[in-house]
């Protein structure tokens, strides 16, 4: 797809931009999803080098060799085979190469995968995204950045993703039932997604009356009563990107507190979604949120932030908590989930995704 591939390039680009201005003379990229982002190939056993002026050096190892070579044929990068481990043929392609100190993001880079690289390449320095190595740009930073802000196509996918999500939702909860447990609900969800040729994009999560009031619920025996209500949070790759919804629903007339905090909950998101446009302080828009969420009810039931950008991690920057200083930019892809939750009654989140966009934003998943 052109467009994909422009993004892929202007990617690389950037990256090599920023190398120089890190003090290093490559970066390398061991991270899987930073790895499709930048190939749009995915699988374990894989490694991408990025240096200041060549193609970046994509290492394969014997089980990636043949559909690496089928799938990016025309892909701007060399391919390279490693006949050994990926860390010799890494320190053999950079032996005739002026490259001193080598980038990694330490978040994504295991001591045992370090200790090989410093074997094979006792000369090279290898520099962590963290720490007094980084004097300018931190090496973590820019892979986080790039992916921060999704082009037009990114979006494009993330919205059908959404979209595909609310229907896979729409399915389940007709199917909902009195006597189900947790862990038949969250099947429901797990089935409804295969069934529509997608795999998860994170565990499901499906909670039933007081166990609600975990906001990570790992799905159980407990069984539906009447009277009791349902979270579930789920979501589905989709051509490689992520999506992520939480939804509740109601099996008969609910306990006072929990339809009391269904509507502050509902207007606390709503508010959020009102505030975002390019611009806007993440910090403020979180801190005048969990107001809301306060300001109606005795106790601290607020237990994380207000959301997260998503992409292709389900989890990735920004992150919207109130401490955050930086402000919302046109092409990001969020999701607002302000939640309560008190032990022993249950908890109540809603979540969405939305895209910021040049006039305010767009909610995906509505």
């Amino acid at each position: 797809m052109p467009g994909e591939m422009a993004r892929k390039e202007n990617a690389v680009k950037r990256i090599r931009t920023k190398i120089s201005r890190s003090g290093i003379d490559a970066l390398l990229v061991s991270d899987q999803y930073n790895i499709r982002y930048l190939t749009g190939f995915y699988s374990p056993g894989v490694m991408l080098l990025v240096t200041e002026r060549d193609y970046p050096l994509f290492f394969v190892d014997s089980m990636n060799r043949t559909l690496a070579e089928k799938l990016l044929v025309g892909a701007k990068l060399h391919i390279i085979p490693a006949k050994g481990s990926i860390a010799e043929a890494l320190a053999v392609s950079i032996g005739n190469k002026k490259i001193k100190k080598i980038g990694f993001n330490s978040e994504n880079f295991s001591v045992s995968l370090y200790g090989r690289l410093s074997k094979f390449m006792p000369k090279v320095k290898f520099v962590p995204g963290i720490g007094p190595e980084i004097a300018k740009v931190p090496v973590s930073s820019i892979l986080k950045k790039i992916r921060k802000i999704k082009t037009g196509e990114e979006a494009r996918i993330l919205r059908e993703a959404a979209k595909e999500t609310v229907r896979i939702w729409r399915e389940v909860r007709k199917d909902i039932e009195t006597g189900m447990s947790e862990k038949e609900i969250a099947v429901l969800v797990d089935i409804c997604i295969r069934r529509r040729g997608h795999v998860n994009s994170f565990p499901t999560i499906a909670a039933i009356g007081e166990n609600t009031a975990y906001p990570h619920a790992v799905p159980a025996a407990r069984r539906l009563k009447r009277g009791e209500h349902v979270l579930v949070d789920f979501g589905i790759r989709f051509r490689g990107y992520c999506s992520d919804l939480t939804r509740t629903c109601d099996n008969g007339r609910i306990d006072r507190q929990i339809r009391d905090f269904r509507k502050i909950v509902r207007e606390a998101q709503d508010f959020a979604i009102r505030e975002i446009k390019p611009g806007v302080k993440i910090g403020s828009v979180v801190t005048q949120t969990e107001h809301i969420l306060n300001s109606n009810i005795k106790g601290d039931f607020v237990l994380h932030g207000l959301g997260h950008g998503i992409g292709m991690d389900v989890h990735e920057e920004p992150f919207l908590h109130k401490r955050s200083h930086e402000s919302l930019r046109e092409g990001m892809v969020i999701t607002v989930e302000p939640g309560l939750y008190k032990p022993g009654v249950g908890g109540v989140r809603e979540e969405d995704m939305v895209l910021v966009t040049a006039e305010g934003c767009e909610v995906l998943t509505r």
